[in-house]
């Protein structure tokens, strides 16, 4: 049983981006989604926080129990950082309220 444990944990922890002709992203490993719009997605992924920038972004599809977001749209820049995911998204945020 112990086995079974330890080969989820680590498929929980792979990390996967999958980008086909800049306007459809895969990626696993997402652990929350912080915030969205048209042209900012920003996931917090078991590899970082991950900044999706474009145009028209879609979310195709979300399932945040198996870790797995598909965007559509233009994309622009893919960026990882190592801020605070929450503090990213308030900041997100606070500009939108301006």
């Amino acid at each position: 049983m112990e086995g079974i444990k330890k080969g989820a944990e680590t498929t929980a922890a792979v990390h996967q981006v999958n980008l086909i002709n800049r306007n459809l992203l895969g990626v696993e490993g997402v652990i929350n989604l912080d915030s969205y719009d048209n042209e900012q997605v920003i996931l917090q992924t078991c590899a970082g926080v991950l900044e999706v920038k474009g145009e028209k972004l879609h979310i195709q599809q979300l399932n945040l129990e198996l870790g797995k977001v598909v965007l559509d749209g233009e994309i622009t820049a893919l960026n990882y950082t190592n801020e605070n995911a929450g503090k990213r998204g308030r900041n997100f945020l606070s500009r939108l309220v301006k």
